[in-house]
């Protein structure tokens, strides 16, 4: 094989043997122990403290003075209120979960913009052993042999010292996403609050319906067994006997489908709370008063007023927008120069050569600089352009869906007023539809039981009965429901409205 006329230079090296391997653990292990003396452990939690703003659990915010915090344990009830049913769909809904670790990760990107005020630190190291033969061509014969070890080390300092407000606006488009989490995640617990109710409501009425069945099928059931009798003694015909009958089956009926509806209830409501279908829970019976107290209904004005001011979907909308602002600044802040102060040191002791042939020598280096640098963007292909351009729609976007966010609040309130203003007229009639239907029952029972009347008149004022019956329980728990969404659609829930 013919060898060229320029040298060859053949090198083996050994990085990383067994001794410079253990070197660089050692190093580790002690950068491990000595960095958190210096505050540098990338363990700690919050630095610069801006997990403050996170509640302390899902739904921190509303259980503030209430003593139902006690709830979010796991102590077991055997049966429920409405307020221990809302405390624990807040303790263990998902979705409340889900929106409170939202508002963590936002936290800690507002710890991030932040720290881009502090200068950076960077070390570099590097230990190894190198072993090199080099030898020349026939014409030009030598041999030279190299078997170093060798370390280099390098810090490097990095301070941006101004840069045209481009880390403010990160930090203010931080700040408000921030604030536009915490306000979802508001509006998720309302979302959590008013649903929880309406299915609480909706299993309170099945179960009181599923009761007042029963007591429909016992009524209907004395009224057939008075049928028979008056058959049996021949004062009644057999028409009446078959249509307490057919009443009797219809209520039998009605009670078992009532008692399959209440089931379906409170296995949805188990779902809200976080927990299985088939928990088996039970709701505590409550006594609403006969004409709940109505004071605390103001005027539309106020209400549409209130909401406007305080609805979390409206403070999430208008921290959207304040960050797409801040979003459209950055960018722009981006594209001009920065302003930064650097320092390095490196350390090489690396053996050298004079030229090929020569003998490897022992050198040291020691590079030490400080400085401020400047960094112009002169030309960046007009991407800072499109980007700006597409900051600014964003902007547009935010200010359409603050608007409609609005629109829909407003829509929510007047609609949550008048099912409330409805309500509340119902609640009064029913009670008087109630106390006719039974004075009817009664009157009409007294007057077949003395042979005065039939049963067809029997059986009709029962039936009234019973839907008056089942017409109260829907308007006492309607009411009850459209008071709490009628604060959820003002955004003012909290525990406090179900005492």
């Amino acid at each position: 094989m013919t060898l060229p006329n320029q040298f060859m230079h053949v090198t083996n090296m050994w990085k990383f043997s067994g001794r410079v391997m253990y070197k660089a653990i050692l190093l580790v292990v002690c950068w491990c122990g000595v960095a958190p003396c210096f505050g540098i452990d990338l363990g700690l939690r919050d630095p610069l403290r801006q997990l403050d703003a996170v509640p302390v659990m899902p739904a921190g915010q509303m259980f503030d003075g209430s003593p139902s915090i006690a709830i979010c344990t796991d102590n077991a009830k055997t049966e429920l209120t409405l307020l221990d049913v809302v405390s624990a769909a807040l303790c263990h809904n998902p979705k409340t979960r889900e929106a409170w670790v939202n508002v963590k990760v936002q936290a800690a990107q507002v710890g991030l913009s932040k720290a881009a005020y502090l200068p950076t630190l960077t070390g570099t190291g590097q230990a190894a052993k190198d072993r090199s033969t080099n030898h020349g061509t026939p014409s030009a014969p030598f041999y030279v042999q190299s078997d170093s070890s060798y370390q280099n080390a390098a810090l490097t300092l990095n301070w941006v010292l101004y840069d045209f407000g481009a880390r403010s606006a990160n930090v203010s488009y931080a700040k408000s996403l921030l604030a536009s989490a915490l306000a979802g995640q508001d509006s998720t617990l309302q979302a959590v609050f008013a649903n929880t109710v309406k299915d609480y409501y909706a299993a309170l009425v099945a179960q009181k319906n599923a009761q007042s069945t029963q007591d429909i099928e016992a009524d209907t059931q004395r009224v057939f067994d008075a049928a028979v009798i008056r058959v049996r003694h021949g004062v009644a015909a057999i028409s009446d006997q078959l249509q307490a009958q057919t009443a009797y089956s219809q209520a039998k009926f009605n009670r078992s489908k009532a008692e399959g509806d209440w089931q379906s209830a409170l296995g949805q409501l188990a779902i809200d709370i976080g927990q299985k279908p088939n928990a088996g829970i039970h709701l505590a019976e409550t006594n609403t008063p006969v004409l709940p107290d109505t004071a605390f209904v103001r005027s539309v004005v106020e209400l549409l007023q209130s909401a406007q001011e305080r609805h979390p979907s409206l403070v999430a909308a208008r921290a959207d927008l304040a960050a797409a602002q801040a979003n459209e600044k950055m960018i722009r802040a981006q594209g001009r120069p920065t302003i930064s102060f650097v320092g390095k040191y490196n350390y090489n002791n690396q053996p050298q050569s004079s030229g090929a042939g020569q003998q490897y020598y022992g050198e040291t280096s020691r590079d030490r600089s400080i400085g401020i640098q400047i960094n112009i963007p002169f030309f960046e292909g007009f991407t800072r352009t499109y980007q700006i351009r597409g900051a600014q729609a964003q902007i547009e976007g935010k200010e359409a869906s603050l608007t409609d966010a609005e629109l829909q609040v407003a829509s929510g309130v007047w609609t949550s007023y008048q099912t409330l203003r409805v309500d509340t007229d119902n609640l009064r009639t029913s009670q008087e539809i109630l106390d006719s239907a039974k004075a009817a029952f009664e009157a009409a029972q007294a007057r077949y039981t003395k042979g005065v009347t039939g049963i067809l008149e029997l059986i009709t004022t029962q039936t009234a009965l019973a839907n008056a019956q089942q017409q109260r329980i829907a308007a006492l728990a309607g009411w009850q429901n459209a008071k709490i969404q009628l604060a959820a659609s003002i955004g003012t829930l909290n525990l406090s409205v179900l005492h």
